[in-house]
């Protein structure tokens, strides 16, 4: 009952604090994106405005230097059709002049054309099957006037500024017609004038693609590309000076429109939407933090709370828990109301009695442990009187480097699975044929696969018990090499149990240092160099490593055998066998 009510406690006052600092933060964050999209809307206009000044003034230069081409002298004999290379030749200084320019064309009113130039469709004397669409760029009082070619054989990439020509009467017999293309007029735009903005789009007022970084959208009709199905219906709800979205390709896209006032040209140019993108991020995180703060302290309020209401209850719950799980060293606070500290007395004599008991049943089982852990590997040294002091030596080894290993590396396993294992490697030994176990001298190839059974057999006869069953691969595995050639089953790297690892360095180095029948014992250091060179062969180089920081700091040391295994020695060269 008071559990339940400490649950709706905390979630009603966790909830009423989250309502008001949700909408908060919601808030913020709206205001901190117009902020963000404001700056951009800033620095894009000004640009935009620059843009704008510098196509105007292009535009009008153009069409007032087309008029001074029109009224130029040589212009005004081409009525006659036997000055056309004279006039060619002041259309290619014209068109050498601006580099914008493409052809020229004049057209007389007799249905004949004059081309700097010749182009399919502009020779037909006999009819011109082409008509212009005025482009409307709001600049009729300054006399700009740009057409448009409207028929298939004409290319949407090009724009024409336009002027009568009159003969030296004063006759009008033609229109001259300057091409300006639209792939030329954004390269200079874009060298001159855009420099870093590659986004920037420009669409005349009846929605002809001036400037685009993808040339094949230049002339093209906004509201003719699919692609800028989105973008054209934007356009015509949007007002000048302002952020709107469209979707291109499925994603949401982000642009700033701005109307020239002067030529009504559209101009629209996206946001840098990465650097949007990290800085809304960095904004995110911070509201996420001042979020993950608030929170956590009206939690903690509420955890406060719902304790004041129903701690001394819950307090013996989670002991009993505790309890349960096998930690009789739990003890609960008395504290409460007279009933409740009653039961919490009770509670923590009870812990107490069953701490001791079960305390008092560990170290039984510990020294049983020990015992017949002891009682296995001193029968096999009393067998082998050659491994006489060399099971203690290994485990005593084996110890100092886990005692040198980082505590990530420790936490795989305990100090005790390893000294049980250390104790518990040569126990197979017992099922190895004395002829084998006790030659005085080197072994035979079949009398070192009977040897090398120990490890197996040894694994098999841990296994038996269950105390120590999870240890037995370190006893099956020590004499595994990390290149994969040892035996007995060939793990290769760290496929080898860990301590199996350990075990191959401590073993190995206890062997190079004690004496054999058939060989003396290496020096320390002799033993010692061994080792390092076995690394990354034989031996882990993690394991290595750690060895070497041992016998470094000086932690590694050659015990002499005492007089026992002395005597065993020698009794063992002489060919006694009464201490086996």
């Amino acid at each position: 009952m008071l559990l339940k009510l400490k649950d709706r406690l905390f979630a009603t006052f966790l909830l009423l604090s989250l309502l008001p600092i949700l909408l908060i933060c919601f808030l913020f964050y709206r205001e901190a994106q117009a902020a963000v999209y404001g700056q951009y809307e800033i620095s894009i206009g000004r640009h935009q405005n620059l843009v704008d000044e510098q196509m105007t003034l292009f535009f009008q230069n153009m069409q007032k230097e087309t008029t001074q081409l029109a009224e130029n002298p040589i212009l005004q004999m081409a009525e006659k059709k036997s000055e056309a290379e004279l006039v060619k030749s002041v259309f290619l200084h014209f068109t050498q002049a601006h580099e914008v320019v493409g052809n020229i064309h004049l057209l007389r009113d007799d249905l004949s054309s004059l081309s700097l130039r010749e182009e399919h469709g502009w020779d037909n004397d006999k009819q011109r099957p082409f008509w212009f669409n005025r482009e409307d760029i709001g600049l009729k009082e300054d006399k700009v006037w740009l057409l448009s070619r409207l028929d298939q054989l004409s290319t949407q990439k090009s724009m024409f500024f336009s002027q009568r020509v009159h003969n030296d009467e004063g006759r009008s017999f033609g229109i001259l017609l300057v091409e300006i293309r639209l792939d030329l007029l954004a390269d200079w735009i874009q060298s001159n004038i855009l420099h870093t903005h590659k986004e920037l789009m420009v669409i005349s007022p009846t929605g002809k693609i001036l400037i685009h970084a993808d040339r094949e959208k230049l002339g093209k009709q906004i509201q003719d590309l699919p692609d800028y199905d989105f973008l054209a219906r934007s356009l015509k709800t949007s007002h000048g000076g302002e952020v709107f979205s469209f979707r291109e390709e499925g994603r949401l896209v982000y642009a700033y429109l701005q109307i020239s006032p002067t030529s009504g040209n559209m101009y629209v140019e996206r946001l840098p939407g990465e650097d949007i993108t990290s800085r809304l991020d960095r904004l995110n995180v911070i509201l996420f933090c001042i979020i993950t703060l608030i929170v956590g302290f009206a939690a903690y309020v509420a955890h406060r709370l719902s304790r004041w209401v129903s701690k001394p209850i819950s307090t013996l719950v989670d002991a009993t828990d505790v309890l349960l799980q096998g930690d009789f060293s739990v003890r609960v606070p008395i504290q409460g109301m007279e009933e409740i500290t009653l039961l919490e007395r009770k509670f923590n004599q009870m812990a107490e009695q069953m701490h001791t008991l079960i305390g008092r049943e560990r170290e039984y089982l510990q020294k049983g442990l020990d015992q017949i852990v002891r009682s296995f590997y001193l029968a096999v040294e009393m067998k082998d009187p050659y491994t006489a002091g060399h099971t203690e030596r290994v485990t005593e080894y084996a110890l100092i480097i886990y005692d040198h290993m980082n505590q990530s590396d420790r936490q795989l396993f305990s100090r005790d699975d390893l000294r049980y294992a250390s104790l518990m490697h040569d126990i197979g030994k017992v099922a190895i044929p004395d002829h084998v176990l006790l030659k005085n001298g080197r072994l035979t190839k079949e009398e070192y696969e009977q040897m090398k059974q120990h490890s197996s057999i040894g694994a098999d006869i841990v296994e038996q018990i269950e105390s120590l069953a999870h240890v037995s691969p370190g006893v099956r595995h020590h004499h595994e090499r990390w290149d994969g050639y040892g035996y007995p089953d060939q793990l290769k790297g760290e496929k080898i149990p860990i301590i199996g690892r350990i075990l191959a360095v401590a073993d190995t180095f206890d062997a190079m240092t004690s004496t054999r029948s058939y060989r003396k014992a290496m020096t320390i250091t002799e033993a010692y160099e061994e080792i390092l060179r076995g690394s990354h062969s034989q031996f882990d180089p993690h394991i290595v490593a750690v060895f070497q920081q041992a016998f470094d700091e000086g932690a590694i040391q050659v015990k002499q055998p005492n007089e026992f295994e002395k005597l065993a020695i020698e009794a063992a060269s002489s060919g006694y066998s009464d201490l086996r």
